[in-house]
């Protein structure tokens, strides 16, 4: 049996260790275990049949790229912001894709169905968040599909796990832990919002001291992928060690190099995991416009 496993920071850093010094059937040394991108991740949304804004559905109020809101649509209900008031009885019943306009003014907000990408572009930064192009590299590195079970330290604000969790269904089981008390009760309301929680699990506690519980854990383990994003997810990688499945797969994330080189160094300890790799992300924005014809000099002419 195997384990892979990658550290991200400015670069991530994946290992796959065999805990017998055996590679899996069919995989030959210095093979690369990460075969996925984030585009296999199968989305599996809200119903689309009827494709309208339905009473109690969490909705993206679109109004540029820098003003993106979710909110759960409730009748009766006012939203305020810069472009006005919406009214949530002039959106419910609505389809998906309608401008919906301030009953003053004329103002409007684009109705769009939630994805995980507008909820970490909207969502309340409780903490640093990661972005889309993280975000991307993470679900590949952890060969994340449907029906698996997959454990995140490090909720935060909710980002990663909201892109987790649509790579999971159906039938899969993302498990997330956070230490801070109120920050879990948070994202634990904000998953009920987004509606999530048949999905996700949001427990609150300290991975690096009490590890993954005693019903992750256990012999040949049940989870297939740990997303560890903590200031020193070292310490995390012995418990770890007792959840993960034969060939499962860990990825940390990692602001400093110093961090990455200790999470290493655990990872390598008694060849327990192998092919440790680093990563790093860089996103580039273009901007497309449409150039017009170039202009002709005119030429003067002088008379007598």
């Amino acid at each position: 049996p195997s384990r892979a496993s990658p550290a991200l920071a400015p670069a991530l850093s994946e290992a796959r260790g065999a805990t017998d010094g055996r590679l899996p059937e069919g995989m030959a040394d210095g093979d690369v275990a990460v075969a996925s991108t984030a585009a296999d991740a199968v989305e599996v949304a809200v119903d689309d049949s009827a494709g309208v804004a339905s009473d109690g559905e969490f909705v993206v109020l679109w109004g540029s790229y820098t003003q993106i809101s979710g909110v759960v649509l409730t009748s009766g209900a006012i939203t305020n912001n810069r472009f006005g008031s919406f009214h949530h009885d002039d959106m419910i019943g609505k389809s998906y894709g309608t401008k919906v306009r301030a009953r003053k003014g004329g103002a409007w907000l684009a109705l769009l169905r939630s994805t995980p990408e507008f909820i970490t572009q909207s969502l309340t930064h409780r903490t640093q968040i990661i972005y889309h192009a993280d975000i991307s590299l993470v679900l590949s590195l952890l060969d994340v599909q449907p029906g698996r079970v997959v454990c995140e330290a490090g909720t935060g604000s909710g980002s990663m796990s909201s892109s987790l969790a649509r790579a999971l269904r159906p039938g899969g089981k993302l498990y997330t832990f956070e230490f801070h008390e109120d920050r879990q009760r948070q994202a634990q309301a904000d998953f009920e919002r987004y509606g999530l929680q048949d999905t996700i699990v949001s427990q609150h506690g300290d991975v690096c001291i009490n590890g993954f519980g005693a019903e992750l854990e256990g012999v040949g383990g049940r989870v297939d992928g740990i997303f560890l994003d903590l200031p020193m997810p070292w310490l995390a990688v012995p418990h770890a060690d007792k959840c993960l499945k034969p060939a499962g797969r860990i990825v940390t994330f990692s602001p400093c190099i110093e961090q990455i080189d200790k999470t290493a160094a655990e990872l390598r300890k008694g060849g327990r995991y192998y092919n440790v790799r680093m990563f790093e992300t860089l996103a580039m924005n273009w901007g497309v416009r449409d150039q017009g014809q170039p202009r002709k000099r005119q030429r003067s002419s002088a008379g007598a």
